[in-house]
């Protein structure tokens, strides 16, 4: 089982997007097989990588509200070694369907579950708040990655996304299989 990395930060503009995309990048070329998940509605990654937003269906939304495979919501091969798991418009209203259901903070934990054992790493980028979406990312990850610019609010924020980082750790770590270390 690999790692999965949360690339995040209320902030927008700090580099999210940019850092997931190149990092997934040079994992793929150091042959490690790599998923760059899109969980952002805004579909940057999907669009980073060369992919049109607008005609990829399915998308993440299908896989996390109508229950499709994660296999099926997975581009093959985008860049070298790295599949990416697509985002479209569908994801903006998703956050508001997310909230009458079950379990709603792990949803992407048991997307991201079917296809763990496939891939030595997942980067989930996230968008820039600290909504749902940014919870179930760090609920589903092992690892984050806080891009930050050094600049006043940007260092003011810090302390409060750790603050729910370590909130969302102490309450995961028991959702996570056993023959995970910590």
């Amino acid at each position: 089982m690999g790692s999965s990395i949360a690339v995040a930060n209320q902030k927008g503009g700090v580099g999210k997007t940019t850092t997931a995309i190149n990092l997934a990048a040079c994992l793929g070329a150091a042959e490690k097989r790599t998923l760059l998940v899109d969980f952002d509605p805004q579909g940057n990654s999907t669009n980073g990588v060369g992919i049109d937003r607008e005609q990829c269906t399915p998308s993440i939304y299908d896989a996390l509200i109508k229950a499709s495979p994660a296999g099926q919501v997975i581009m093959s091969n985008v860049v070298d070694g790295v599949d990416v798991m697509l985002s479209n418009r569908d994801l903006a209203g998703a956050e508001v369907e997310l909230v009458s259901l079950a379990e709603r903070e792990k949803r992407l934990l048991h997307v991201l579950l079917q296809v763990m054992e496939t891939y030595e790493y997942i980067l989930i980028d996230c968008p820039p708040s600290l909504g749902l979406f940014t919870i179930n990312a760090l609920t589903a990850a092992r690892s984050v990655l806080l891009p930050l610019q050094c600049e006043y609010y940007a260092l003011e924020g810090l302390g409060q996304l750790l603050s729910v980082v370590k909130l969302v750790a102490r309450s995961s770590i028991r959702h996570w299989p056993s023959r995970v270390c910590c």
